[in-house]
């Protein structure tokens, strides 16, 4: 043992002198070191841990054996590697490294503790060998407790060896291996060109993201002046860096790996050590966060304005003065690393602003309403974001604060004075505020301040009077001819988006500092979107009871659904129909229709049994349902005279929960217009025996006992409510049948449970109907953002298999589980010749360079649009047990858009998740109750 004590005492030995003569001996620099260092050499094979000695040109470090000492060498002899450096020990732990040292191995069951950094020790002046890893001294202390029982070994000797240990640093290297991309390519379909919204990003080889520790000593607390000291280096670090106050990264790496930097105090001239120190380059994946701050900056060149994650021009308003609305074109950009490389997504984005003031808007309000003006104001402006244009800023109302005004005082930046908001403006703006009465608006946000825990809240007033409103209220939602005008600057056909993303890269290449920008970092943005191959697939062809219907180009067949008959017709022998006095007429013209067009659609509907309400107060709704509802009921039609979603809301709850029977509400003002009521009529009856279990109309789908299932949640915009998990199940092998079944989660509540709960029943409904239970089940899962794939793939997948076995304990079914992202930026067009694009046809289909780097995914265009430029869907599989390749899953998820019996055509999502979202909502926005089981194996919310 003690001769094993010797061995380390000549490695220390040899690093001190090795070291003497490769530094020029012991300076201020080292017995300035503080000790515990992490570095990080660029590529180190099989997780080498190192011995480095301080500066030392990088990549000059050579290596004694792969695991501490060779085997084959006796206990007292090592062979060490040039003498001009300090030596390096590869090993796989700690506790192994210095096992190998001591050459005995660790009694079975014992390990040996490990302790934190202890980055705050100070090295003494003798010169350090870096181990880097956790605790030294401590460290080494433990390792020869550990070894008490050894007699051979003297406490002496034991803390010799300690003390000459704790200038050891153990350097833990894991090489980080990148992975290949993932390439799931189908086949089928016809080849056909597409361009898309991304543009390559080409990456000089030389450069890159270099990560260099940052020390200071004496310590600098302050990041300011951290900043300031790492500037007066700019000769050795170049202008080009990004420095947080402990991490330094820079495009070009320094030939050292430690630099020595002296910085001087301009207060008192006391002189500041700056240590540099080289971790690593990091890969492509790792700066996504940074290039993405880079083209932030390069907005800002451009005199962009950001408002949330868009950025946009105001020099190019384009107004609508009938409607005093004015909208700023932008874009919206994301850099990420795909299947092709690093690229950067770039959409056309527009924003809507009034050109209206938030104190018109009060006025406005106040002068309708004076009775009770504060509240509405306050229900209309909370939340709301404003613009102010002196500084082309925006910010959200969270507070109206009514007992103050303009005249109020506060206390200047500079502290040495109080100054009222009128004086304000004017001196910093030269703005003139003329209402001294109106309130003040309320903005608050949280400023982190270093050690501190919480961060301190600060809060901003506003001024209404100079405060535009921004987005669209909801009587302009609501006004089709203002929503017709706007939708005729933002409806961006694919040629004019061509012609804006050319002139976005024309401008950053172009613009001298944006160019340079990316350019010191290595990065050229290409001058043109991408061109690829992609495939279509081929014309679907839609099932009705007596025809097989083609869906055509355009993705639709409603010509079809009325001239068809349906696969299965439920007869309404048994329903009740419910409206006011004034609607009479109405009801009678409803009537007639449905008598009219029930036949020739194969349906068999009876005379119903007629309510007259005198008013139309909720309460009388309620009243009736509770007191005419009857045991034999199939279904209830309710025609309100307007739309009030209270009453709505009031309906659904009694007709879902409390007395569980299929509904219909219309509104009075859609059979208003007698030439259209036929078709209205037609497609009221197609919903109504939908709800009652009928089915309408299918798609082929070879599978031969498979579920298809979907997922969606809702939640509350203003949180108040409860969310709501959705769960959509087929039954049958045409997937007409659905088994639907919702859950409203807590806030504390389990989120998967509802879900898992949901998945049982659904199995025991399947099995119910068909005899036996699925053998392979797919799920669609909608309402997933990038940020939650791997909870689905560590959390939610897990319990859904677990949810299996509640069925039966040895019923393991192979489960693919594949996330449905519609809110995307993405964009694909059809080139049609040298320069016109168009968008794609349904069933188009691309799933390679623009696809996510590390999972198997595709983008697929649904349904077809008149106006405007197509989205794509998104498909990522998370999860594929049953190996289906990717022409499989790409036609199954475009023939399930064609089965959802709201719409006779193709829908954005597969049938099952629009299923989910539909019940969802309802749930969770009307009815905020579970529906009755009674009512799972029925389309009753659609």
């Amino acid at each position: 043992m003690s001769s094993r004590l010797n061995l380390v005492r000549t490695l220390l030995s040899q690093s001190s002198s090795s070291e003497d003569r490769g530094s020029g001996g012991t300076s201020a620099e080292a017995s300035a070191d503080t000790g515990f260092q992490t570095r990080t050499p660029e590529t180190t094979p099989n997780s080498q841990r190192k011995i480095i000695g301080r500066g030392q040109p990088a990549g000059s470090v050579p290596t004694i054996g792969t695991s501490g000492l060779d085997s084959s060498e006796s206990d007292n002899q090592a062979s060490v590697v040039s003498s001009n450096v300090g030596p390096t020990l590869s090993g796989r732990g700690r506790a192994q490294f210095i096992q190998g040292l001591l050459k005995q191995p660790l009694e079975s069951g014992r390990s040996i503790p490990t302790v934190a950094d202890d980055s705050a020790s100070t090295i003494s002046s003798a010169p350090a060998v870096s181990i880097l890893g956790a605790g030294r001294g401590r460290f080494m202390q433990q390792l020869m407790n550990t070894r008490a029982d050894e007699p051979s070994v003297s406490d002496e000797s034991k803390t010799q060896l300690t003390e000459q240990m704790s200038q050891i640093t153990i350097a833990e290297t894991v090489q980080t291996v990148e992975r290949e991309p993932v390439k799931r390519m189908g086949t089928k379909g016809t080849p056909v060109q597409l361009m898309t919204n991304y543009i390559r990003i080409a990456c000089d080889p030389d450069r890159g993201l270099y990560e260099y520790e940052v020390r200071f000593n004496p310590e600098v607390d302050s990041k300011v002046a951290r900043s300031k000291y790492i500037n007066q280096h700019r000769e050795v670090i170049g202008n080009a860096k990004t420095f947080d106050g402990v991490k330094l990264f820079l495009p070009k790496k320094l030939p050292n790996v430690e630099t020595i930097l002296q910085s001087e105090n301009e207060v008192d001239g006391h002189t500041v050590t700056i240590r540099l120190m080289y971790k690593r380059k990091q890969r492509m994946s790792e700066n996504i966060q940074f290039y993405n701050i880079l083209f932030q900056r390069i907005m800002k060149v451009l005199k962009m304005i950001e408002m949330g994650r868009k950025n946009f021009d105001p020099s190019a308003p384009k107004l609508i003065p009938q409607h005093r609305l004015e909208i700023w074109p932008g874009y919206v950009s994301a850099v990420d690393e795909y299947e092709g490389g690093l690229m950067l997504n770039l959409d056309v984005s527009h924003r809507v602003l009034l050109q209206t003031t938030v104190l018109d808007h009060i006025r406005t309000i106040a002068k309708s309403n004076p009775s009770d003006w504060k509240n509405l104001v306050t229900k209309s402006l909370l939340g709301a974001v404003i613009l102010t244009r002196y500084n082309n800023k925006t910010y959200r109302i969270d507070d109206i604060i009514f007992d103050q005004n303009p005249t109020m005082t506060f206390m200047s930046s500079n502290r040495q004075q109080q100054i009222s908001y009128v004086e304000y403006y004017k001196q910093q703006y030269n703005i003139t505020i003329h209402d001294l009465k109106q309130p003040l608006l309320i903005h608050r946000k949280e400023r982190r301040i270093a050690g501190q825990d919480k961060p301190q809240e600060l809060m901003m007033c506003l001024i209404p009077e100079i405060s535009y409103l921004t987005g669209l209220t909801d009587e302009m939602r609501n006004d089709f001819k203002v929503m017709r005008d706007i939708a005729a600057f933002t409806r961006v056909s694919p040629n004019q988006r061509l012609n804006s993303m050319r002139q976005f890269c024309y401008n950053v290449n172009q613009n001298k500092e944006a160019r340079e920008i990316l350019e010191v970092w290595g990065l050229k943005l290409d001058m043109e979107p991408l061109v690829m191959k992609g495939r279509a697939f081929e014309e679907e062809k839609v099932i009705f009871g007596n025809a097989q219907v083609g869906v055509g180009k355009a993705g639709d067949f409603n010509r079809a659904v009325t001239s068809s008959n349906m696969l299965s017709a439920i007869p309404i022998r048994k329903w009740l129909l419910v409206h006011t006095n004034k609607d009479m007429k109405i009801a009678k013209s409803f009537m007639d229709c449905v008598q009219r067009s029930c036949r020739p659609m194969g349906i068999e509907v009876d005379t119903p049994a007629i309510e007259v309400l005198p008013t139309d107060k909720t309460e009388l709704y309620v009243q009736l349902l509770r007191t005419k509802i009857r045991q034999d009921t199939q279904i209830v039609v309710i025609i309100c005279p307007t739309s009030r979603d209270d009453r709505y809301a009031a309906i659904k709850r009694i007709c879902c929960s409390e007395i569980p029977v299929p509904s219909q509400v219309i509104n009075a003002r859609t059979l208003a217009n007698e030439a259209k009521n036929r078709a209205i009529v037609q497609k009221i009856l197609l919903q109504m025996n939908c709800k009652l279990g009928g089915t309408l109309w299918s798609i082929k789908i070879p599978f031969q006992n498979v579920m298809i299932a979907g997922i969606d949640t809702y939640h509350d915009p203003k949180q108040k409510s409860n969310s709501v998990s959705a769960f959509v199940a087929s039954l049958n092998g045409e997937y007409t049948r659905w088994y639907s079944r919702a859950c409203i989660q807590s806030k504390k509540e389990e989120f998967m449970n509802g879900l898992c709960a949901s998945l049982e029943k659904s199995l025991r409904a399947y099995e119910k109907l068909n005899g036996v239970l699925p053998q392979k089940i797919i799920i669609f899962r909608d309402g997933v953002g990038d940020g939650q794939l791997r909870m689905c793939s560590e959390y939610e997948i897990p319990q859904l298999m677990e949810a299996c076995k509640l069925v039966e304990p040895n019923y393991c079914p192979e489960l693919a589980f594949i996330v449905v992202q519609k809110r995307i930026n993405t964009r694909m067009f059809r080139i049609d010749g040298q320069s016109n694009l168009n968008n794609p046809n349904p069933g188009t289909v691309l799933d390679h360079t623009v696809t996510r780097r590390n999972h198997f995914d595709y983008f697929l265009v649904p349904q077809s649009v008149r106006q405007g430029s197509v989205s794509p869907t998104h498909y990522i599989v998370v999860h594929n047990q049953p190996d289906y390749s990717p022409d499989v899953l790409q036609r199954l998820s475009y023939k399930l858009c064609y089965l959802y019996y709201n719409w006779p055509g193709s829908v954005r999502v597969p049938a099952c998740c629009q299923y989910a979202h539909k019940m969802a909502y309802l749930i969770g926005q009307s009815v905020k109750r579970n529906p009755d089981e009674v009512l799972n194996d029925k389309l009753f919310y659609l």
